[in-house]
């Protein structure tokens, strides 16, 4: 059961790696400065879907019916915070950034979703480990 409640966290890992490395390439090819509020926005959505998954995971295994509620109040969380995040970060990000910053920040939370909501999907349809 140990291995299982952490086992996010390599594939979170390489996720997280493999999103850092386009975002950096696709910033580059279009000559938008690389500045460190992208990597804040990759690590604020890495550090959430970690403390989500964590939550959840223990959720599917000591609470199964529970699951789902865990899981919508996840997706309402994440996407309230995440809302007050790109607003707050929108307000204080140089101008020159505002647009790119924005669409990247759209795109990392879209992909952040469905790797969580992937991920989950998988765990929740495995049987439960004796």
């Amino acid at each position: 059961m140990a291995t299982r409640r952490w086992s996010f966290l390599a594939p979170l890992a390489i996720f997280t790696f493999c999103c850092a490395a386009i975002l950096i390439g696709v910033l580059f090819l279009l000559g938008s400065p690389i500045k460190a509020h992208y990597l804040g926005v990759l690590l604020y959505f890495a550090a959430l879907t970690g403390l989500i998954h964590a939550w959840q995971e223990n959720g599917l295994t000591t609470d199964p019916k529970g699951f789902v509620r865990r899981f919508m109040a996840a997706l309402m969380g994440k996407m309230l915070l995440s809302m007050v995040m790109i607003m707050v970060l929108l307000l204080f990000a140089p101008i020159a950034i505002r647009v790119p910053l924005a669409l990247s920040f759209a795109v990392l939370y879209l992909a952040f979703l469905v790797f969580s909501t992937l991920r989950l999907f998988n765990l929740a349809k495995q049987p439960p480990a004796p």
